[in-house]
């Protein structure tokens, strides 16, 4: 059973949305702009346990026909179909694909982030402690989705992004709105020493790490990609971040780091 606990309050710039029995968390910049997105919880599906309730991920052992009917309600919840949906293989790499309508049902091969200005396609991105991020063009009217682990960090997986929607849309960095959604966080995330040398290159690096222990350093990995964010040219003001650590609400969230075998959530985005 999910632990009790009511819905974790929220920095400025987030709101909780209920959709039936699903608990969502969106950012009301990309409301503003009118872009269906969500960062979906543990909450409201049909996955038994470990990986209650709304487990989205495929490849974690839970029973096909339950990811399936959860992956149909995560998708009815920002206004479209399963069968519009599009997702990324995830290989914590950097490599953002650009996709559209032949693409949806499909699984990208190599991506971890995904881009598109088709509206009627669905573009997600599962994690389970990684950072989730979504981005929105509002003028040039196209959105991304990223997910980004230490790994993907590094090698500059969130301004991968920002240049693949600037190369096939035309986005000006500028015209960004930019979400970072819930992701394990530097009160629980301890990384070692060859982690700390992979981001020597980072101007901002000794603003992200912080010694813990001998041998061992917090990251925060939410402070990284947003600072990657806006080194790639998105304003400061248009990049907002939950600040919700998925080890740290059980009740909320699964935690690949807190739990081992779990389940996965999602960050859903796609155009009006």
């Amino acid at each position: 059973m999910i632990d009790s606990q009511p819905a974790a309050p929220l920095p400025r710039g987030w709101r909780w949305r209920g959709v039936g029995s699903l608990m969502l968390l969106v950012a009301t910049s990309l409301e503003e702009v009118g872009v269906p997105h969500a960062f979906t919880t543990r909450l409201g599906g049909m996955s038994a346990a470990p990986f209650n309730t709304l487990n989205l991920g495929r490849g974690v052992g839970d029973d096909p026909v339950a990811v399936q009917t959860n992956r149909a309600r995560a998708a009815a919840a920002v206004g479209r179909r399963l069968d519009d949906h599009v997702e990324a293989s995830q290989v914590h790499g950097a490599s953002t694909a650009i996709v559209g309508a032949a693409d949806r049902g499909g699984k990208i091969d190599g991506a971890d982030g995904l881009a598109s200005s088709d509206p009627k396609t669905l573009l997600a991105v599962h994690c389970a402690d990684c950072v989730p991020i979504l981005l929105a063009d509002p003028v040039r009217r196209a959105v991304a989705a990223v997910h980004t682990g230490w790994r993907g960090t590094a090698a500059g997986a969130a301004a991968s992004g920002v240049r693949a929607m600037h190369e096939a849309f035309g986005s000006r960095p500028a015209d960004l709105r930019a979400a970072i959604g819930p992701a394990i966080g530097p009160c629980c995330y301890l990384v070692d020493a060859p982690v700390l040398e992979r981001f020597a290159a980072s101007p901002w690096r000794d603003d992200v790490f912080a010694a813990a222990a001998p041998g061992q350093w917090r990251l925060d990995l939410w402070e990284a990609n947003r600072r990657q964010l806006e080194d790639a040219g998105v304003p400061a003001g248009a990049v907002v971040t939950a600040r919700l650590c998925t080890l740290d609400h059980p009740g909320l969230f699964f935690s690949h780091r807190r739990d081992g075998r779990s389940g996965r959530m999602a960050a859903l985005i796609a155009l009006p």
